[in-house]
């Protein structure tokens, strides 16, 4: 049985995505592990007062039940887990202690920067988790994933391993995945077609991937040209170049970019050679 690891900070962007990673637990059959991040304050100021860890962690279990009643009143599918802790390690830890499928979480919102489009604990979780990680804009709402577009900056053939790991999705919804790579210019285009090799082409043809070269200087409105045109249900990133993500965002000028859709993200961790 699939199982998705629901993060919660109790805000109304992680509401939302609780909202999505339930919905999307349920077409898939899977169980949901919701889970929040505790820190306990330093006593300070003239009264020293401090509050005890068993305080904390009693209310923060008392909000993780009111959340769960929500998601899944039944409470048939979903377990409730919290801990003490830097929040994305916090998050890892149970996500590999538990075996998961799926790390979800929300988008923080709107910035130009890596930071300020998912936040410094997503930005964090993305860096060091060896799950995928779903980011849920704040206003998405659940639909199911006939199309997904496969974002890349490498050869096709570099990606197959990791589109596997896209199959409990893909499979179960009998998904069309667009794999695409942005060329600046059609000598580039041109490159990229005479030296993808014949078996790689078979390769992503069996996983029913569909190879994509869009043209354009400018990589975020040729991804967001491509989402509006084959309406694009979840875009997939794999961030093999740690600096390729914030190029996009630096170049961008772009106000209405992907980022600030409804589109979720699935950022799946780069396999080790």
């Amino acid at each position: 049985m699939k199982t998705i690891l629901i993060a919660t900070d109790f805000s109304a962007a992680s509401r939302n995505a609780s909202l999505y990673g339930a919905e999307l637990a349920k077409a898939l059959k899977a169980k949901i592990i919701l889970c929040n991040a505790y820190t306990v304050p330093q006593p300070g100021g003239a009264l020293n007062v401090s509050i005890s860890r068993y305080d904390i962690m009693t209310q923060t279990d008392k909000r993780l039940l009111d959340e769960a009643d929500v998601l899944d009143p039944t409470k048939e599918m979903i377990e409730i887990i919290c801990d003490e802790g830097v929040a994305e390690d916090v998050i890892v830890n149970i996500a590999n202690e538990k075996k998961v499928d799926f790390i979800v979480t929300g988008m923080k919102g709107s910035g130009n920067s890596l930071k300020k489009i998912f936040g410094s604990t997503v930005t964090s979780l993305i860096k060091i988790s060896s799950i995928p990680v779903i980011v849920v804009p704040g206003k998405a709402a659940f639909s199911i994933p006939k199309i997904i577009l496969y974002a890349t900056d490498m050869s096709p053939g570099a990606d197959v391993e990791h589109i596997e790991q896209l199959k409990p999705i893909t499979d179960t919804f009998e998904s069309k995945l667009y794999l695409v790579k942005v060329v600046k210019d059609e000598h580039e285009l041109e490159f990229e077609q005479l030296h993808t090799p014949g078996r790689v082409k078979e390769e992503l043809k069996k996983l029913n991937v569909s190879l994509q070269y869009p043209v354009d200087t400018d990589i975020i409105h040729a991804l967001d040209e491509f989402i509006s045109e084959q309406h694009v249900d979840i875009l997939v990133m794999i961030p093999h170049k740690r600096d390729w993500l914030q190029r996009i965002f630096r170049k961008s000028e772009t106000k209405e970019m992907i980022f600030h859709t409804h589109v979720p993200v699935i950022m799946i961790p780069e396999i080790p050679i």
